[in-house]
């Protein structure tokens, strides 16, 4: 599989194709998908390494070798007009990896926002709210299939002033 055809397939996918565990809350388990870091100092005491971890992961139902993990963050109070101005205005950047045959391929990053009510693209620009048909479709796909909440994913995108634009995705 090439690089192009994996972007294509993920973004082409139904949330029905995808088998998802929620890797947070009781009675759940790693998601082997961590970050460490080493601090000198943190939260007053020395020496301490801290794990950061994807809090989803899901398998392509049709070929098992082609799988995703999210949730974890990059930023973790992100303030930008657009996804501030909801009733809840928090929002947190997070990142998506795709792995083909357990090896990263990609990594983008997406947005949650209102309390983590909905995750959202994350647009090159804060002043430009366009946002690539492909990134788009990804974004929108990792909503419906993460967590227990019901997906309002469309009705976000449209209150945070987004529109979708042709064009190539992701770029080199």
């Amino acid at each position: 599989m090439t690089f192009d055809e994996l972007i294509i397939l993920v973004t082409s996918s139904d949330p029905e194709d995808w088998h998802t565990t929620v890797c947070w809350g009781a009675h759940s388990g790693p998601s082997y998908r961590d970050h460490f870091n080493f601090y000198r100092v943190y939260d007053g005491q020395s020496n301490v390494l801290f794990a950061k971890a994807h809090s989803l992961v899901a398998c392509y139902k049709p070929d098992i070798s082609v799988t995703m993990a999210w949730g974890l963050d990059a930023m973790t109070d992100l303030e930008v007009p657009w996804a501030n101005k909801f009733p809840d205005p928090k929002a947190a950047s997070h990142y998506i990896d795709l792995f083909y045959n357990n090896a990263l391929v990609f990594r983008t990053e997406y947005v949650s926002v209102d309390g983590d009510r909905a995750n959202l693209p994350l647009p090159d620009s804060p002043d430009e709210l366009s946002v690539p048909r492909a990134y788009n479709a990804l974004i929108r796909l990792v909503d419906h299939i993460g967590g227990t909440r019901i997906s309002e994913y469309d009705t976000y995108f449209r209150r945070a002033g987004f529109q979708v634009v042709e064009g190539d995705w992701p770029s080199s």
